[in-house]
């Protein structure tokens, strides 16, 4: 007989949700985790992100105040509180996720875990103390470590990756960020903003390469107006210490030069941690993407099931959280599936962008007969009024049925607005539908309506 039910691998957002829903569905629920329940997004990704997204947005509006009549004095950050702030609500919400679990009554233990079987994990508590507990069903929710190029210098002291960077106690004079990332622009838009000088270096010449292209165009020119400096389709040759930071070498069409910074922080992205996890033990599958899954979230061995980060499919809070319900459902012996085709995505820049569903490059790359529509949030009320009318909507629509098939958005509140989008596409909706729907007047959502009138299909 089984000491548990399900043993949940890794406690972040793919973890908590596949333990609640498995215990939800009468299951004996452990989860292991190695630092903190919620892994990465509420500690160090999105939510204390969205916090400096949010103070970013305070700090734009108090300076833009006095044009309407609103003086508001001399304005001072005081980064200590700031980050005081931030850090009371990453515990306020990761309390809330403790509080969920032990409400489910799933066990909570805080160590390393490693399959020794199929049906089998081993796991050292912090104390050294170890055993090995049997489970019916095992769940890896194992999460994702941040990626660094291998230079010269990569992992001295004052080279940090996003997680160190939200941890400082004290505003850094200059930063030096390396990568084309979604949390690259969002990492340099926030402390440009604090004052913070910043230096944006990516490998390659277009940030963000996944996106529209005319979105990134349009991220990049706003992030220079505010004093970002973009290296892009540069080579890091090294990073040496400075005496007051790091100096980073760098090589182009421009040649060679050094750049100077307080810290240099990569921001490349994730990449699944599956290492020392056992899998091998158990005859998993695992790719240099991940571990290999199933619509069912269910590895090449039968009863074992992976979720989040760790299947290096589309590492986003949002397909972890359904991920994890998919194999929380499924490890309980329910028939679940999941669908990744419409995810929305956004980038917290100012203005912000965000998308569902493929570019017009990429549907032309695939030889579909498409029409496109656009407006600029120029043309919208909502948006002068709030002064904010940079960007616009484009709308890829199949030329004969109307059907969207994707939706870009940069200007204000875009990852909001992008979740109409995502509901008209998840019931294969059309252009006309968009068009028809009544929309309130005057509305931010507006702009979707008008550029899908544009298409006139």
């Amino acid at each position: 007989m089984a000491d548990t039910n399900v043993i949940v691998i890794g406690g972040g957002t793919a973890g908590f949700l596949s333990a609640q829903i498995a215990a939800q569905h009468g299951g004996k629920v452990m989860i292991v985790e190695k630092e903190r329940v919620g892994g990465i997004c509420p500690n160090w990704g999105c939510i204390p992100m969205c916090f400096m997204d949010h103070c970013v947005e305070v700090i734009r509006s108090i300076k833009d105040a006095g044009n309407d009549g609103i003086n508001t004095g001399e304005m001072r950050i005081d980064y200590t509180k700031l980050i005081e702030q931030k850090e009371k609500v990453v515990r306020g919400i990761v309390a809330g996720m403790e509080a969920r679990l032990q409400a489910t009554g799933v066990k909570v233990a805080i160590g390393s875990a490693k399959l020794t079987a199929s049906d089998r994990v081993e796991i050292t508590y912090d104390d050294g103390k170890a055993e090995i507990i049997r489970a019916d069903k095992i769940i890896v929710a194992s999460g994702s470590t941040a990626r660094r190029y291998e230079v010269p210098g990569a992992y001295s002291p004052g080279v940090l990756t996003a997680k160190e960077l939200l941890d400082l106690k004290e505003l850094p004079k200059s930063l030096a960020i390396i990568g084309r990332s979604v949390t690259a622009l969002e990492l340099a838009t926030v402390w440009v903003n604090l004052g913070c000088d910043v230096s944006l270096i990516a490998r390659k010449p277009q940030l963000l390469p996944n996106e529209d292209e005319e979105l990134a165009a349009c991220i990049r020119q706003a992030m220079e107006d505010d004093g970002v400096r973009i290296y892009a389709g540069v080579d890091i040759e090294r990073i040496d210490d400075g005496k007051e930071g790091k100096y980073l070498n760098i090589s182009g069409k421009g040649g060679k030069q050094k750049l100077e910074a307080q810290f240099a922080v990569f921001a490349l992205g994730q990449q699944p941690r599956v290492d020392g996890l056992g899998l091998e033990n158990a005859g998993v599958a695992v790719t240099g993407d991940g571990i290999k899954t199933n619509e069912r979230m269910e590895t090449s061995v039968r009863g074992i099931y992976a979720a989040g980060d760790a299947t290096g499919e589309m590492m986003l809070a949002s397909v972890a959280m359904i991920q994890g319900m998919v194999a929380g459902t499924n490890a309980m012996g329910g028939e679940a599936t999941i669908d990744y085709r419409v995810v929305p995505r956004s980038v917290r820049t100012v203005p912000p962008m965000a998308a569902v569903g493929i570019t017009e490059s990429g549907a032309k790359e695939k030889g579909l007969n498409i029409k496109v529509g656009r407006f600029p949030f120029e043309q919208n009320p909502r948006a002068s009024i709030i002064r904010e009318s940079r960007g616009f909507v484009k709308i890829v629509a199949d030329a004969s049925s109307g059907e969207v098939l994707g939706v870009h958005i940069v200007g204000p509140q875009a990852p909001e607005l992008i979740h109409e989008a995502a509901a008209v596409m998840q019931t294969k909706g059309t252009a006309r539908d968009i068009a028809a729907a009544i929309h309130g007047h005057p509305s931010l959502h507006e702009t979707i309506q008008r550029a899908a009138h544009g298409l006139r299909i």
